[in-house]
């Protein structure tokens, strides 16, 4: 429409084309970053965008809020607080913004031009957002937080776990020595340096294009998997090959993520909307009745969660391969409780322009504790989880 509106109002045959000048007349590289705009808290780099978008972004650089016009000529003008606003508060509530709900945070780019350029560019929010734990990557667990029965993990636990690996390196007599696992501050130090990492070698340095783009769990609604299937119904030695009946199965898988490292996973006949505001952990208890929403419930497994590092080389014991960034693994409890069963996912993207919203299938088995034995399922009909957002879930927690 910008467009069509320049060709319409301003033909290019009404001005006169200037000639062409030197730009770059040192023959400097291309690659050297634009530094003419700066955000009052640091550069603001510039985002990956398609040529026209940042084209049309860069227009916005110098246009400034304006108060909406008086309605009639002998009207005064009526002031406008948000043009009035320093940048310096305007930038601080557009990051509040963002991190109350970065969905309304990208919306606002369709107010006006000059927050549709300080919401593509401005990286200092997109940096707090990406970052901070209330959306970004630092609410993701890439390593397990908790038992599949939802139980904190112990630092003696851990510690047990390492005492017990030197134990078996001894036994094994093996030189190599065993590394003490890492405190929480070397945990935040690595996750710091890797994030910097990726910033610069996979993502150009745009934080908002490693915000939408990195794999992460959303916590503001549930992944749902709808599966459809038919199969031959009974037949009659008396009846016609053309009268056998088919028989229609549906039946969804729902997983529902916390921030502590938790799961609800569920198998059911139910539609999706009369289960999804009933995934809470309230409802997981040992006693359903068969009201709502306990009778939504009954077959309600916990479980945990945890994501695969960007750097890792650990190696599947089940599938053999090597972990990608963007698995997700998810281990719940059984039916009955000698089993336990283990989900490998991997997150990906469905839709044009949606993003970390499929968690497609990799494999899923069953444990047995009795026998220490693995079973694989198959996955014949079943379909990849798709992620619907629920507004009463909040933030996840």
């Amino acid at each position: 429409m910008h467009e069509a509106y320049k060709r319409k109002h301003f033909p290019p045959a009404a001005f006169a084309k200037p000639k062409p000048t030197q730009t770059n007349p040192s023959n400097a590289s291309v690659t050297v970053p634009n530094t003419a705009h700066h955000s009052l808290h640091g550069s603001r780099a510039e985002p990956s965008l398609p040529p026209t978008l940042k084209q049309l972004v860069q227009e916005f650089s110098n246009v400034r809020i304006e108060a909406a016009p008086p309605p009639t000529d002998a009207s005064p003008q009526e002031p406008s607080p948000l043009a009035e606003l320093p940048e310096e508060i305007l930038s601080q509530i557009l990051t509040d913004v963002a991190i109350m709900d970065v969905a309304s945070f990208a919306r606002m780019v369709q107010v006006c031009k000059r927050l549709a350029y300080l919401v593509l560019t401005d990286e200092v929010i997109w940096r707090r957002v990406t970052e901070g734990d209330e959306v970004g990557f630092g609410a993701m667990r890439y390593d397990f937080a908790c038992s599949i029965e939802g139980l904190p993990l112990k630092a003696d636990d851990e510690m047990a776990h390492y005492l017990k690996s030197l134990d078996e390196a001894d036994d094994d007599d093996d030189d190599e020595a065993i590394a003490p696992p890492p405190t929480p501050e070397q945990r935040a130090l690595a996750f710091t340096t890797v994030t910097q990492q990726l910033l610069t070698t996979t993502y150009a340095g745009s934080w908002r294009q490693m915000f939408r783009s990195r794999p992460r769990i959303r916590f503001n609604g549930c992944y749902i998997s709808t599966v459809n299937y038919t199969r031959a119904g009974a037949s009659n030695t008396n009846t016609l090959t053309w009268g056998v009946p088919v028989h229609v199965v549906t039946y969804f898988r729902y997983l529902r993520f916390f921030r502590d490292g938790t799961v609800i996973s569920l198998l059911t006949t139910t539609e999706p909307a009369d289960v999804v505001h009933h995934l809470v952990k309230a409802n997981l208890h040992a006693h359903h009745g068969n009201t709502l929403p306990s009778s939504v419930m009954k077959d309600a497994l916990r479980g945990r969660w945890r994501l695969s590092g960007p750097h890792s080389s650990v190696k599947d014991p089940l599938t053999g391969e090597a972990e990608v960034e963007g698995d997700v693994h998810v281990e719940t409890q059984g039916v009955v409780p000698k089993y336990t069963y283990r989900l490998l996912l991997a997150l990906s993207h469905a839709g044009k322009g949606a993003r970390n919203n499929k968690l497609a299938w990799k494999g899923f088995w069953s444990y047995n504790r009795l026998t220490d034995d693995w079973g694989e399922f198959g996955l014949k009909n079943d379909r990849a989880f798709y992620w619907s957002r629920v507004k009463s879930f909040g933030r996840g927690y």
